[in-house]
């Protein structure tokens, strides 16, 4: 065989493939070596596995380099370190140092000596503290994270290039989910306004002042209402709703006119309190009637009414206001809606109500839909915490609870879902998943995944996400939320306008979506990823009762309440993971509805735990702007959008750009329908295992480089492809993986169209290959008869194959030939297409 790579070999082979660093970034520490038993550093595995490897540890991140070429380096960010332990003796080696992960995949580091080993445990742990601590006298440690110095290098860099903080505006994103036609901002013209059309005029930017006292600081200061919904109204449903999150608009369906809102959950309590308040808002959110002028709205609620007036008296709901549909424009408001309540609607008995909704039935009158992401049982056991749950009787909706675990359910499963990783991760003798043991099927690698309880987490947000959609396309306005309304409910709401609205389903549009649904509504990206620091604020300095979430009741299968408390007080959950799990069953399911790869959701995911870019520092929008974070950082989408437009100059590889992608056609149906079966869910393969030995060794082979290419779209060799051979063929592949079970009536219509023009193709090109072969063979009897002499000299010898075909080559007669031209490159399309 060949003999082995000599040490000076290995250290050149190291160098050449150590990547280059982030602007901004400086080496710390570096290790480089020979072989296995020279070289400083190797990465071991379950079993001890020793190869050589280069490490380099920079300000911004830890980087395994490896030698042979068939394994992918590997990167783990400083901050996305969530514990380093104490070099410990190991079999081969002196010392062997464990990083634990934020992300999927784990470190374990060998060296020779105790002082290499100990030299990276120190030297990982005062990288971690410098920005984690707090020092007298210096600044706080939210501005010594990388994403302040990787700003100044990036800026200097890269001048023109589109900023990612100016991406949402909720001004012009109001604009694109209201209008069907154009009219003005601050148009009050309602003539030839309505559903299908625009529905612009029903809608306002409510600008609420965050220092107001018992407002929520965790909401934007400008987001989405009814134009009806008074600021006094805001601020006084305010009150009643946990952590003053009040109901705000998320997304609006021209076509139907229904709502998609999002809010935090109602504090009820045990004694089901009422607030007057929020039922209006409630009412006037999701029950939008779109006549002039809007619902009504009581005059104690206007905010030029006088200090002191009513605002919160109990009394039975509002009647519900009649749709476009129900009422033409022109006709006014019914007196009842504006009119005091009568003594029976205090109290509806049982027959009012049903008869109240049989007459909505009967006018085909749009209805409210509350979907609480928690199961009933949780959300009954937080009224014993003062929080609780809306009932059909106050509210005159329908209420859907979705079962959805909470943030500490979550994390446990992901906990299992780490640990199944790290034992089969570099584990290339484990036959348990090869060869059926005297345990039955369930003993490897999938059964123990499903046991983690991780895909059923992802299914069940599917399925309400789906069941949002349906009931938006039925014309139902949704009103969703959990607890505090930023975790589960930006999940539910994300996703559901992932399917119905394909805007989002773009890259810009993905973008857009995250910022809107999960940054700017308050998700806590500091404390969900364990990166919570101190900053000059209150709420970064994360103050009891101001960014912790009500610590939720969970209910085992015993029927027995839990409880998880932390010491710190802070919670981490994978929340954000775990729908980016869910996009990933998504674009699986449906790969041309999406402009982007998977390989975009893991540059996400890896921001938000690496702290290179501002968007995912901070829990709030507000600690945001307050820390300087949008002044002095990048944030994500500027560098996203500019690696998209590099991907779209002549030469350049895919990385985030789908080839697959097929924008929606004028008349059909912009509305995604996923499978919601658990069959259908699969590992996330290409971002879990992303740096398992097995998968790296099965690069090698042609057949996994093709899967490798088509996931990633590294080859961009059929880009002059016809898009509608290459969307057939993705689909059917998806569809036989599947078991042949149709993806969507969409995909089913688009096979039969697709059907029929390829039968139309083939007969074209059969009549083709027939005429062909028609004119050939005249072709070659005409040439024999014409070179042919009429008499032979018996001295003359027959002539020969190659002179016969010589002699046909030689002038063949212009007429023949020009009937017989064919262009290669339609012969090159008619064998494609058959």
């Amino acid at each position: 065989g060949d003999m082995p790579p000599s040490a000076e070999e290995i250290s050149e082979s190291l160098k050449a493939r150590t990547p280059a660093l982030v602007p901004g970034d400086q080496i710390v520490l570096e290790y480089r070596g020979g072989d296995v038993e020279t070289c400083p550093c190797v990465l071991t595995g379950k079993e001890n596995s020793a190869r050589p490897v280069g490490l380099v540890v920079t300000c911004y991140t830890v980087i395994v380099v490896f030698h042979d070429q068939r394994y992918d380096n590997i990167e783990i960010p400083i901050m996305a370190i969530d514990e380093v332990r104490e070099p410990r003796k190991i079999a081969r080696m002196a010392e062997e140092v464990h990083i634990i992960s934020k992300l999927p995949w784990d470190l374990r580091i060998g060296f020779h000596t105790k002082r290499e080993s100990m030299g990276l445990y120190n030297n990982l742990l005062f990288t971690k503290k410098l920005v984690t601590q707090s020092v007298p006298g210096q600044a706080p440690p939210l501005t010594r994270l990388f994403a302040f110095d990787h700003a100044k290098k990036y800026k200097e860099m890269y001048k023109d290039v589109e900023e990612g903080w100016d991406l949402y505006d909720v001004d012009q994103e109001l604009d694109r989910i209201t209008r069907a036609g154009g009219v003005k901002e601050g148009s009050t013209e309602w003539e030839g306004k309505g559903i299908g059309s625009c529905l612009r005029p029903w809608f306002r930017v409510a600008h609420i002042d965050k220092d107001d006292e018992g407002f929520s600081p965790t909401y934007p200061s400008r987001f989405v209402v009814p134009r009806n919904a008074t600021d006094k109204l805001i601020k006084t449903v305010a009150g009643y709703r946990s952590r003053a999150r009040v109901p705000m608009v998320s997304w609006v369906s021209v076509k139907t006119g229904a709502i998609l809102a999002r809010s935090s959950q109602p504090l009820a309590g045990y004694s089901n309190a009422r607030s007057h308040a929020d039922e209006v808002v409630c009412e006037t959110l999701l029950a939008q009637a779109y006549i002039p002028g809007g619902t009504p709205i009581p005059a104690c609620f206007h905010d030029d009414a006088p200090e002191g007036s009513p605002a919160a008296s109990p009394r039975g709901p509002l009647g519900p206001p009649p749709s476009l549909a129900a009422m033409p424009p022109s006709l006014t408001v019914p007196p009842s809606l504006s009119a005091p309540p009568r003594k029976s609607e205090l109290s509806p008995s049982v027959a009012e109500i049903a008869a109240m909704k049989q007459q909505q039935e009967k006018h085909k009158r749009p209805y409210t839909v509350i979907f609480d992401a928690r199961s009933q049982i949780a959300a009954t056991a937080n009224r014993a915490r003062g929080g609780g749950f809306e009932t059909s009787k106050n509210y005159n909706c329908k209420v859907v609870f979705l079962h959805m675990e909470n943030i500490h359910a979550v994390k446990a499963s992901w906990r299992k879902c780490k640990k199944l990783i790290d034992n089969f991760n570099n584990n290339i003798s484990n036959l348990k998943d090869q060869v059926p043991g005297p345990q039955g099927p369930n003993t490897g690698f999938f059964g123990d995944w499903e046991k983690t309880g991780w895909v059923l987490h992802v299914q069940r947000l599917l399925y309400g996400s789906s069941r949002i959609v349906d009931e938006m396309l039925q014309g139902a306005s949704c009103l969703v939320h959990c607890s505090d309304g930023w975790d589960r409910t930006s999940q539910l709401t994300s996703t559901a306008m992932l399917l119905i609205d394909p805007f989002y389903r773009t890259i810009k549009g993905f973008c857009t979506l995250i910022e809107k649904e999960w940054c700017v509504t308050g998700h806590k990206f500091a404390e969900r990823s364990g990166h919570q620091v101190e900053g000059t604020m209150a709420a970064s300095k994360f103050k009891e009762g101001l960014g912790n979430e009500m610590d939720e009741t969970t209910i085992d299968s015993k029927g027995i309440e839990k409880h998880t408390k932390t010491g710190s007080g802070i919670e981490p959950s994978p929340v954000f993971l775990q729908w980016m799990d869910a996009v990933f069953q998504l674009i699986r399911q449906f790969p041309t509805a999406f402009e982007f790869t998977p390989a975009l959701l893991e540059f996400i995911v890896e921001c938000v735990y690496s702290c290179r870019f501002g968007t995912f520092i901070c829990n709030f929008d507000k600690e945001r702007i307050g820390e300087g974070v949008k002044e002095n950082t990048i944030s994500a989408w500027t560098e996203v959008l500019r690696l998209a437009e590099e991907e779209k100059k002549p030469g350049k590889k895919r990385r985030f750009t789908s080839k697959y992608f097929q924008p929606v056609q004028r008349g059909q149906s912009p509305v995604l329908r996923p499978s919601c079966n658990g069959k259908r869910l699969v590992v996330w393969e290409s971002f879990y295992l992303k740096h398992d030995t097995e998968l790296n060794q099965l690069k090698q082979y042609p057949f996994v480089q093709d899967l490798k290419t088509a996931e990633g779209n590294d080859d961009d060799s059929s880009e002059d492809e016809d898009p509608n051979h290459s969307y057939l063929r993705q689909q059917l592949s998806e569809n036989i993986f599947n078991g042949g079970e149709a993806i969507s009536a969409d995909a089913k219509s688009h096979y039969e169209d697709q059907i029929k023009v390829l039968r139309g193709q083939l007969e074209a090109a059969h009549t083709e290959i027939t005429r062909l072969h028609g004119l050939m063979k005249d072709q070659q009897q005409q040439q024999q008869h014409q070179q042919a002499p009429k008499t032979r000299r018996s001295s003359e010898p027959p002539p020969t194959h190659s002179s016969t075909v010589e002699a046909e080559h030689k002038s063949p007669p212009k007429a023949t030939q020009a009937k017989l031209h064919v262009d290669p490159k339609d012969l090159k399309v008619e064998r494609g297409s058959l």
